[in-house]
């Protein structure tokens, strides 16, 4: 196809959305380090600079200063030994009157996350003929969750689109701005409704560079880790945050268990890069203790020598996120492309991404009715701040420790099956999550979108939260693999009393503590009273007589399932 026939798309490029350069060396320039929207961001412009159909890459920045890092990344990238790629800047003042002129830049503009709607307010005002293209990452922080219901109250029009990572997402963004149109009904009349249309895109992988290692590179890499020829390596990678991307818990015990069920040494490996020295220290702290029939090792992952080098080290590679702000995980695709079977949570976007049993196993989930009903209100009213209400629905949600444990120690004692799935799990990489396939699909979503807008002329509440952002409940419906509710039994496990102390007063598993029962006595009771299987309801009622209010009971019947003290009994 040649340029004329592909329609003029801008990217909005901003160093931030697109690059890793300032999170380099291990030294980060702010308190989170390297963000996952970073890497697949800088991901993104590498494939699109690579297999875009243009020879020019027309960039709406917010100052031309912003467009020399731009300028620099097309002149070095290796595309341009073979093509060379006129840059075109606009800087982002002068986009409007751009598009209405004769001779308009772009008619289409993708922004690097959910479209502002500061761009079509300024369309409708002029009456410029440009569509808008976006992409969601986290979704969860309220700022976020403005820019889903400004999609239904801003004029978004039909021919504009949110690129969704997942099918988790498209529930997420419907479950939103379908309770906020509902509310704008209510309170106004009339049929307010989401017009923007969601495209399901995933993030994707350069299969030539995370790819499988061969003999060579596989023992020079575990000799600079380290790694023994008899351990089997397990491999983590990403930012160790117990509160905001995934609870080291379930893997500690799925180490620690597959190493005593096999008799196998298992190397635990978190590639990774904390916010604060605290953290770290707590990860080391809880591997040495829960995961102590296992060797736990930590290397900085935010160096990409040392982040690259681990995938071709590994045997088993494993993402147990538990925590709304994951929304896709590429990780697990990158895990995949290695070669690597991947053990991954039941939840998001993941279960798009691992085929259970054929690439790797999906780790069930499950999420508390009840648990989190005031967590977005108090949230939105600033009672608590970001971190405080991610940590509060984490402590909320349950990664099975016992499924993960029986998936692992099922990899570690099987060679065969590793290499197995490892291969389907390469090749499933390769054919529906390499950067190609997915630059394509996005010139596609953009052709349609271009010549779309050239044809461009009261019910009950019945949910949680403001309809601003209704309660997790709702908006991440979909995450978990089931919901637990007052109906539901459960049990609990041998031993748990013996092992309650080090989960209440250890930094890892007493975090939101405030949002539930942390009296030792009334713990105790409770698990007394719950030898033979209960009805959620009933231990719920056992808290609220010892003055614990409902969903404080909720938060903490889901706090002892998460920790594996209280098991669901299905008979």
């Amino acid at each position: 196809m040649s340029d004329a026939a592909v329609p003029g798309t801008a990217l909005y490029f901003d160093p931030d959305a697109y690059t890793e350069a300032h999170a380099r060396s291990g030294a980060p320039s702010g308190p989170a380090g390297l963000m996952g929207r970073q890497v697949a961001g800088k991901e993104f412009l590498d494939a699109y600079l690579s297999h875009a159909r243009t020879d020019v890459l027309t960039a709406v920045v917010r100052a031309l200063d912003r467009g020399d890092v731009l300028a620099t990344i097309c002149r070095e990238h290796p595309s341009n030994q073979t093509r060379v790629r006129r840059v075109v800047l606009v800087p982002e003042a002068d986009f409007l009157p751009s598009v209405t002129s004769a001779r308009p830049p772009a008619s289409v503009l993708h922004i690097p996350c959910p479209p502002d709607a500061k761009y079509v307010w300024g369309r409708q005002a002029t009456g410029a003929r440009f569509a808008i293209s976006g992409v969601t990452h986290t979704l969860s922080s309220t700022n976020a969750v403005q820019s889903l219901c400004n999609l239904v109250t801003a004029p978004f029009e039909s021919f504009d689109a949110l690129v969704c990572t997942s099918r988790a997402v498209v529930n997420m963004v419907r479950a939103v701005a379908g309770t906020y149109a509902d509310y704008l009904a209510d309170r106004f009349g009339g049929r307010p409704e989401l017009r923007a249309r969601l495209e399901v895109i995933p993030l994707g992988v350069n299969p030539d560079r995370f790819r499988p290692a061969t003999p060579t590179e596989r023992a020079a890499e575990r000799n600079r880790l380290g790694v023994a020829d008899d351990e089997v390596m397990v491999l983590c990678v990403g930012r160790l945050s117990h509160h905001a991307k995934a609870h080291p818990f379930p893997v500690f015990h799925a180490a620690d268990q597959a190493a005593r069920r096999t008799g196998k040494k298992v190397l635990l490996v978190f590639a990774g890069w904390a916010a604060h020295p605290a953290v770290e220290k707590a990860y080391r702290d809880g591997g040495a203790r829960m995961a102590s029939g296992a060797r736990v090792a930590f290397v900085d992952g935010q160096d990409p020598a040392v982040r690259f080098g681990a995938w071709r080290a590994a045997d088993v590679f494993v993402s147990l996120p538990d925590n709304i702000q994951e929304t896709f995980g590429l990780v697990c695709v990158e895990g995949m492309a290695s070669g690597l079977p991947v053990l991954a949570s039941d939840w998001d976007g993941y279960r798009d991404l691992i085929v259970d049993g054929e690439t790797g196993y999906l780790i069930p989930t499950q999420m508390i009715n009840g648990a989190t009903a005031q967590a977005t209100t108090r949230l939105v009213f600033g009672q608590i701040n970001y971190d405080h209400f991610l940590a509060e629905c984490s402590q909320a949600t349950i990664v099975d420790p016992e499924a993960a444990a029986e998936a692992l120690a099922r990899l570690v004692a099987d060679a065969d099956l590793r290499r197995q799935l490892g291969a389907a799990g390469r090749a499933r990489a390769v054919e529906l999550f390499r950067w190609e396939r997915v630059i394509r699909a996005y010139e596609s979503l953009w052709e349609e979108q271009a010549r779309e807008v050239l044809k461009w002329s009261p019910p009950s509440r019945s949910y949680f939260g403001p309809a601003a952002y209704p309660a997790p409940e709702q908006s991440f419906a979909g995450y978990p693999s089931q919901w637990l509710g007052d109906d539901d039994r459960v049990c609990a496990v041998a031993g748990a009393m013996d092992r309650l102390p080090l989960f209440l007063s250890h930094p890892l598993t007493n975090v939101s503590n405030e949002r539930r029962c942390r009296d030792v006595k009334t713990l105790t009771a409770v698990l007394q009273k719950v030898g033979m299987p209960r009805l959620v309801s009933d231990i719920a009622s056992e808290f609220e007589r010892a003055s614990v209010d409902s969903i404080q009971a909720h938060a903490t019947v889901a706090w002892l399932l998460k920790y594996g003290l209280l098991i669901r009994v299905t008979v």
